[in-house]
Parts: structure tokens; C-alpha cells; sequence
């Protein structure tokens, strides 16, 4: 007789899968666990944590706790005290209802739950390891429950080494705590880490004085307040101004009846509100609360909840829109839409970023007969096709269009000369590293430069041309953007933010590698607010923002002062910089290696401190980076993958006349 393939999976073997699911780092333990707790009535919440979760996650509250029979039904599979019969899906005003995630986390960690309720003389002590229970006792213990989990993923060794470092998920636990602080108001929250206090709020009587609590008055002080009313829809909350762009989405919290989630209805919206008033790759703060009936929103598409499924997505998206549009314009915020960073002709200009020193030699070389400092015709070391692939990112190549971007094979005809280090760099590296390939920003856009378009592509670079520093001469600038420039074989478009980008991020990689960053001390210590993942954050960043020229030290709580800044940079760059490099500290910037990190923050730091678009240069400025540019190890492209030079060749232009 034939024996059955299918059979049932033991209960022990089915949570530890759903974990996987559920389960997927620390952060989401602590979600489940806040979720329940908020649901249960709790007013005050307390977290704490020991190495980055993995070690010790415990949450206490204050909330209505648990029977004993409750207390052992809860760790039961889709046990849940939130839906009776299917109608209760359309109508979920909870934020936890599934049921999954107290079997799924006591199969895979040491899970002991401490509870009593307000009628109970006494309350229960629960303990479970692997998905055994091992005792239940009874226990006096305030009203409400205390849920402590141990050694995560002790039986799963394979789940466990996927996890990050303790700062990592410190990082995501604090950053999931502050999104829950923001949304509830009137709960007191507190975490720690490691003994340590991250984050502590008291209850507060609105959203502006819960935002102060949590990111300080710099950040609260330009918010403009969004309402708007719809029928049954509602869109409450806070966005930034047009003129304080931020350069990643991390400061952008939204949320559904209450619920924390990732919406991409909600983010397209907010996005065209401002696509009129902020350049590419910039974006706003916000705090955007949507109140709408649960029977238009199916928040059961995600075993983590986060994500949702609207029933008229257009009508919500038109919504949210308008309503940042009415707020923006109610403030006339618009009025000013781009920051000092990105600042166009019609608009006041801040001063030019400084141009670093440039030698007489360099600033008129068509002076200087038979000379060649920088020598003629050179070539590259052979690249690699990942090299050529970054710096050509894009979709299919044109053939048929006459401007392409040169590749860095083409800049030069001999070996480049190594760089001239300036005069105070005296001591010279042993064995200077090679510049490293950053992941490309091409789609991103970059800040300070013209936005690529969607879709576009850059074009096919032609073979076999090179560019001779003493053949080219300077035309002009177009749109005070680009280099005009022209040599034996045709013309020549140079970005001047991304080739002043590029020069400035080898002088500084080359610096960091002699460890002998110019730094400039600030006579008075500029002081930053941090979120509580900042905060955290910047323990693991700090070392490297050190070598890289910054000096900081910590005020008091999550104040931060910064008493030194890179030369290159300003203090307001500076500190626009540090955010965003604590903004992104998420799983992208975390797996790059140390030199790869080091690199990031030096790409960062040139894109800053670069010439920006709109900007008029000066013949000599202009020559002067064309030179020092067809110095540089890579010519090609900016440190991020973007072109630097186009080219139309003269045969292409006489083809253009039917020549």
C-alpha cells in the first residue's frame, strides 16, 4: 500500500515558518508587541532592548493585561481577541487582528509573559522556549503585562546570522518606536538600549508638540499645518517647506486610521504636490495622518500589516494632494521653492561655493607655448565593464544621437600623472587605494545638477577620440550651467556641478588616504536636534565622520554639537549633510564596506560643496576646471555614475548642415 506524500505539518514546524513571515527582525517583535499593547488601553509603554534586540526585547505597559486562560490561548495560533466572524474584516479599527505573531515569536525565541488584569487578585506568569510552554505560575505583577524575549532566533541559527549589527537594529527598533510616539500623542513611550536612554515622551496634547518631543524645535519650527475634509475622509498632519528639501524619504511618516504604514498612494501624492517646487531627488518632510472608513481600506495584504490596499486609490491620492497644495499655498510657502543648495536664476542666489586654489599655470595655458604641466595626450587604465556600466547607467543607448558622454577611456591617451597633492600635504600615501565605484544616483538626480529625465538614457560614446588639455579652448557657459567648450574634433559640453564634484571627491579621497583632511574649527559649536534613530545612529557613524573632518560631541540628551566641519564644506551644508547621512543609515549604507562607506560620505561631501547649476563662472574658473578636471583619475563621470562631458564631433555637425 502506498504511503501519503501530504500530511500535516506539526504546530512547533508551521510557527516557525509563519515566523519567518512575522518575525522578520527585531523591530517587528517590538511592532507586534507595541500594536497590543496600544490596543490593550495602555497609556505609558516602555521598551527596552540589549543588543540590538537579539538579546533581550522587553515591553511593559499599563494597559487592561491578560486572564491566565487568555494569557495561554494568546500564544495559540490566530488566537486573537480582535475578530469574532469574517464581516469584522471589512470594519478592523485595531491594529493588530491576525493572530500570528505571539505563536510565531514564542517559536523561535524565550518568550515570558508577565499579566494580570484589575480584577484578578493575582496575576500569570507565562514562560515558553522554542514553542514549549515550560511553566505557567501564578505571580503578582501591576495591572497590565510585561512581555520579555530572549535570545532571538536561539533555534534558528540560519535566521539568525542574517541579522544586522546591534546598531542596525537598534536603529530600525528606535526608528519604529518614534513612528508609534508620533501617531499616538497621548501615550507616554520611553526606550532604552543597552541601559541607556534613546528615546523618553510624555503624554502630549497635540501632533506639533509630539513632533517637538521628538525631533526638536529646528525641525517643528518650519512645519505647515495640512487639513482637509472629504466626505468620510479626512488628511491631518504636518509637511515641510518647499525651500527645506531633504535629500531622501526617511523623514516622511505616514499613517491610516492610526496604523504606521509604507504606501505608495500616499507618497505618490505628497510627490506631485511638490513637483512643481522642489527639484528631483529632493523631497519634503511629512507628518501625514489619513482618517478614512475602514470598509474603503483592506489592511490585510501584508502579513507585517504595513502595507494596504485602498478601495478608490485615485480618490485617496487626489485627496492628499490637494490638501498639501491648500496647506502650501495658504502659507504662500511656495512663494521661495528651492533651498541655498539648488537655487535658480529667478530666484535670489546664495553666494558661489568657493573654487579651490587655482595655479597661474593652470588658469591661462594657451600662454605658455610648449609647456605641459599636466601633459598631452593620455589614456586611462583600462576599466572595467562594471566601471563602463556604472558610468553609462541608463536604459538602451542611442546610436543615432550625435551628444553622448565620453567614456573614460576616451578623455585620455596615455597613462594619467598622479594627482599634484596641494602645498600643505606634504606626507605622501604608500599605496594610495584605488577611487572606489559607488552605486549610480543617475535616477535619483543630483543634488546641486539638472535632473535626468524618466526614462532618458545617456547616449553611445563614440571610439577612439581623446581630449588634449592645451587643445581645448573655453566658449562660454549655457544656462550658467554648462561649459562651453570646443577642440580639433568638434564640441564639448561639461556639467560644471558634477565636474567640480568629481575633482573635489578625488582631492578628498586622496586626503583621507593621507589622513590629512583640512578641516575648519567653528568659532562657536553648532548644535543639532536628533530624532532617537539619529541618535543612535550617530554611534556608529561617528567614527568614520571623524576621519572624514568632522568633530562632534554630544550636549546633552539627543543634542549633538559640531565643533569642527571638511574646509570644502559650510556649516549649513554640514549640518544638511550629517542629516542626511543619519537619515540613510538603513541596510544600503550599512552593507557598503569601510572604504566603501568612506567613499559615500566623500561623495556626499563634494556634491555639497561643488559649483551648483545656474551658477555664473568666471573664463579663468572655468579654465581652471577643465584643467584640473583631465587631472583627475576619472573624468568620465561623477562619483555616483553621471556624465560629465558630451560631445558633438565636427563631422557630426556638418552633417547636421548636409554638409
Amino acid at each position: 500500500m502506498a504511503t501519503n506524500k501530504i500530511h500535516v505539518l506539526p504546530d512547533v514546524l508551521a510557527n516557525k515558518i509563519a515566523a519567518g513571515e512575522v518575525v522578520e527582525r527585531p523591530a517587528s517583535i517590538v511592532k507586534e508587541l507595541l500594536e497590543n499593547a496600544i490596543d490593550a488601553g495602555a497609556r505609558r509603554i516602555e521598551i527596552a532592548i540589549e543588543g540590538g534586540g537579539r538579546q533581550l526585547i522587553r515591553i511593559t505597559d499599563d494597559g487592561e493585561g491578560m486572564s491566565r486562560d487568555d494569557a495561554l490561548i494568546a500564544f495559540e495560533r490566530h488566537a486573537t481577541s480582535k475578530l469574532r466572524v469574517a464581516e469584522d474584516l471589512e470594519a478592523i479599527t485595531t491594529l493588530g487582528f491576525r493572530g500570528e505573531a505571539l505563536g510565531s515569536i514564542a517559536s523561535v525565541a524565550k518568550v515570558r509573559l508577565r499579566t494580570q488584569t484589575a480584577q484578578d487578585l493575582m496575576g500569570t506568569e507565562v514562560t515558553i522556549s522554542g514553542g514549549r510552554v515550560l511553566s505557567v505560575q501564578e505571580i503578582a505583577v501591576p495591572t497590565g503585562a510585561e512581555f520579555e524575549i530572549r535570545d532571538l532566533f536561539f533555534n534558528v541559527p540560519a535566521r539568525r546570522k542574517f541579522l544586522k549589527s546591534d546598531a542596525t537594529e537598534s536603529f530600525h527598533i528606535a526608528n519604529l518606536v518614534t513612528h508609534y510616539a508620533l501617531s499616538h500623542p497621548a501615550h507616554a513611550f520611553r526606550l532604552t538600549h543597552n541601559q541607556r536612554e534613546s528615546l523618553r515622551v510624555t503624554p502630549a496634547e497635540d501632533l506639533r508638540t509630539r513632533a517637538y518631543q521628538l525631533f526638536g524645535e529646528e525641525r517643528v519650527a518650519d512645519l505647515i499645518e495640512v487639513w482637509l475634509e472629504r466626505g468620510e475622509m479626512r488628511v491631518r498632519g504636518f509637511v515641510s517647506s518647499p525651500s527645506i528639501p531633504r535629500t531622501n524619504r526617511e523623514s516622511q511618516y505616514f499613517f491610516i486610521n492610526g496604523r504606521y504604514v509604507r504606501d505608495r498612494v500616499m507618497g505618490r501624492a505628497l510627490g506631485e504636490a511638490y513637483r512643481a517646487m522642489m527639484p528631483a531627488g529632493s523631497y519634503p518632510t511629512a507628518m501625514l495622518f489619513l482618517e478614512i472608513p475602514p470598509r474603503e481600506v483592506d489592511v490585510n495584504v501584508h502579513p507585517a500589516k504595513t502595507e494596504v490596499r485602498f478601495v478608490r486609490s485615485q480618490v485617496v491620492q487626489d485627496l492628499v494632494r490637494d490638501a498639501v497644495l491648500q496647506a502650501i499655498r495658504q502659507t504662500k510657502a511656495a512663494v521661495t521653492p528651492f533651498g541655498e543648495e539648488t537655487s535658480r536664476p529667478a530666484l535670489s542666489s546664495p553666494p558661489p561655493a568657493p573654487i579651490p586654489r587655482m595655479p597661474t599655470e593652470l588658469i591661462l595655458p594657451h600662454l605658455m607655448a610648449g609647456r605641459s604641466d599636466s601633459g598631452v595626450k593620455r589614456t586611462l587604465l583600462p576599466t572595467t565593464s562594471e566601471q563602463l556600466r556604472i558610468g553609462l547607467q541608463g536604459d538602451e543607448e542611442d546610436e543615432s544621437s550625435p551628444l553622448r558622454p565620453l567614456r573614460p577611456e576616451e578623455v585620455y591617451a596615455e597613462d594619467p600623472p598622479a594627482l599634484d597633492p596641494p602645498e600643505e600635504r606634504a606626507v605622501e600615501a604608500d599605496s594610495p587605494a584605488p577611487l572606489p565605484s559607488l552605486p549610480s544616483r543617475a535616477r535619483l538626480g543630483c543634488l546641486g545638477s539638472h535632473p535626468l529625465e524618466s526614462g532618458s538614457s545617456p547616449l553611445r560614446a563614440a571610439q577612439n577620440l581623446t581630449l588634449v588639455a592645451e587643445e581645448i579652448t573655453t566658449l562660454g557657459q549655457l544656462h550658467q550651467s554648462f561649459i562651453v567648450a570646443a577642440d580639433r574634433s568638434g564640441l564639448l559640453l561639461i556639467d560644471q556641478h558634477v565636474a567640480h564634484e568629481r575633482i573635489l571627491f578625488e582631492e578628498h579621497w586622496a586626503a583621507l588616504r593621507r589622513r590629512q583632511i583640512t578641516v575648519q574649527r567653528l568659532l562657536l559649536p553648532e548644535a543639532i536636534d536628533l530624532s532617537p534613530a539619529q541618535a543612535l545612529a550617530i554611534e556608529e557613524l561617528l567614527p568614520t565622520l571623524e576621519e572624514n573632518g568632522f568633530e562632534m560631541g554630544r550636549l546633552s540628551g539627543r543634542t549633538l554639537a559640531i565643533h569642527a566641519v571638511p574646509a570644502i564644506l559650510s556649516t549649513q551644508s554640514a549640518r544638511a549633510l550629517l542629516l542626511e547621512l543619519l537619515d540613510t543609515i538603513g541596510e544600503e549604507r550599512r552593507n557598503l564596506s569601510l572604504d566603501g562607506l568612506h567613499a559615500e560620505i566623500a561623495a556626499s561631501l563634494a556634491c555639497r560643496a561643488a559649483v551648483k547649476i545656474h551658477m555664473p563662472l568666471a573664463p579663468e574658473k572655468m579654465r581652471w576646471m577643465i584643467d584640473q578636471l583631465l587631472r583627475m583619475e576619472n573624468p568620465a563621470t561623477c562619483p555616483h555614475g553621471r556624465p560629465i562631458i558630451l560631445r558633438l564631433t565636427a563631422r557630426e555637425i556638418e552633417k547636421g548642415f548636409q554638409r
